[in-house]
């Protein structure tokens, strides 16, 4: 069953319509009182009484419109509530707004109390790992040490495959060192214990640093390295060190991808007023390089098979 609406709402809508219901009386009277006298035409008090009417019916059809839909968006709103002084649509929507508006409010609040929260756990998990990493390659160091001894002053004769062992056990550790390394200088960033040196350097002159890396690991995989290095360009704010170590990285990830017909294409340029490094072709950047650049303020895309490097701003 539809619901009726409020006598204080249908009175204020109600008197909307009055000026209309007086216009109608007042044309009866004219038509009255014209009609005795002969000092109005029927015509024109005829259409003025259409008119009249009109706008009366018009005017029933838009309350009754406004209403209705006041009606039902206050049952939207919920029902009235119990033991206040007696309310109409605009004020149980007064109030469900303001409601509305306590809810966002505390929302937002739970939200900032969240974020904040989980800040604070990835600087604990960022520290956690740190301290882990660190005693890691302590012990680490204390399985190498005795593998570089054994292999460069041998106790006692040894034969080949003792030796292939021992290298191989020394190159695992190595690389473990390494992996290690860098998981400890992704944990540091994270709990925001590296701050960059940021200064003017020039993109061309820190990719010459990397290129007999690149070409090294190139090289090893079968293909060849191209580098396009555009004159000119301006200086950019950037962590030269990080920077170098950043491309570095990328440069041998891609260099695992590339092949006999796919080289390993760097170059640099413009995006606007912004300076690039293109690497091809495209990988997923190791995870250390992205956070080595998003440290200064740059970003790693992928666009097709190409991964671009917008780092710092220029001079």
């Amino acid at each position: 069953m539809q619901r009726k609406i409020s006598r204080t709402v249908a009175l204020r809508l109600a008197a909307g319509v009055l000026p209309s219901v007086l216009g109608v009386g007042l044309v009866i009277g004219l038509f009255y009182y014209g009609a005795l006298g002969r000092q109005a035409p029927g015509a024109v008090l005829a259409l003025a009484t259409m008119a009249t009417i009109g706008t009366l019916v018009i005017a029933w059809i838009n309350a009754k419109y406004f209403a209705d839909r006041l009606a039902r968006l206050a049952r939207v709103t919920g029902p009235a509530s119990r033991g206040s002084e007696p309310t109409d649509e605009f004020d149980r929507i007064e109030r469900a707004v303001g409601n509305l508006g306590t809810a966002l409010t505390a929302a937002e609040a739970e939200r900032a109390r969240s974020d904040a929260i989980a800040a604070a756990r990835l600087r604990d998990q960022g520290t956690m790992l740190a301290g882990v990493v660190t005693d890691a390659i302590a012990q680490l160091d204390g399985v190498r040490l005795p593998l570089q001894i054994l292999l460069e002053s041998p106790f006692g004769e040894l034969n080949e495959n003792q030796e292939e062992l021992l290298r191989d056990a020394r190159a695992a550790a190595d690389e473990i060192d390494g992996a290690l390394r860098r998981l400890g200088q992704v944990a540091d960033i994270d709990r925001e214990a590296v701050a960059p040196q940021l200064e003017l350097v020039q993109i061309n002159d820190v990719v010459r640093s990397i290129l007999p890396l690149a070409r090294a690991a190139a090289e090893r995989c079968g293909a060849r390295t191209e580098a396009v290095l555009e004159p000119g360009l301006p200086r950019t704010r950037a962590d030269r060190a990080r920077l170098a170590a950043a491309l570095s990285l990328l440069s041998t990830a891609v260099a695992e991808h590339a092949g006999p017909e796919r080289p390993l294409v760097i170059s640099t340029g413009r995006d606007g007023a912004r300076t690039v490094v293109t690497l091809a072709p495209a990988i997923d950047p190791p995870i250390l390089a992205a956070r080595l650049i998003a440290l200064q303020g740059g970003a790693l895309v992928v666009d097709h098979d190409t991964l671009v490097l917008r780092i710092g701003s220029p001079a």
